[in-house]
């Protein structure tokens, strides 16, 4: 993994994003006002996401992932929906599971009187956030392996 393959700043927002998303319980109870901080949270994550987006190098010319998937869409437009819609409701049900186990575990902290209940596995999430931000050996931006990597 070169240091020009990986981007810092993507990986911080990746991570401060999460460690916020999960310590908000600690910092507001209600939890309407928390939908609507949440709310504003993606939405500023994912901008700052997006803004930190570097643009591919003249190393990486030729079709990528994601040129790879539209031609499969391309090829088999009704397959892909079935399969995208399938992936889309898996992913949506095991993200909501998800929520509320974290959120309960962070309960049951907080019930036995832990301090910042919600914060210290949100440390350890926006952890694993950020790491995830980063490609894999190997890997450039775009998911596609370097010809020196393998």
């Amino acid at each position: 993994m070169s240091p020009t393959s990986v981007n810092i700043p993507q990986a911080v927002t990746m991570g401060v994003t999460t460690l916020a998303w999960y310590a908000l319980p600690d910092a507001v109870r209600s939890r309407p006002a928390r939908a609507v901080l949440k709310t504003g949270l993606l939405a500023a994550g994912g901008t700052a996401w997006v803004l930190q987006r570097r643009p591919r190098s003249g190393l990486q010319s030729g079709p990528d992932v994601y040129d790879d998937v539209l031609a499969a869409v391309n090829a088999e437009p009704v397959k892909a929906l079935g399969v995208g819609g399938a992936v889309v409701a898996l992913t949506v049900a095991l993200s909501v599971a998800g929520e509320k186990a974290i959120f309960a575990f962070g309960e049951r902290r907080r019930a036995r009187g832990a301090r910042f209940a919600h914060a210290l596995p949100a440390l350890g999430l926006g952890v694993l956030g950020a790491v995830s931000a980063l490609p894999l050996p190997g890997e450039g931006r775009s998911g596609v392996r370097s010809a020196e990597g393998g």
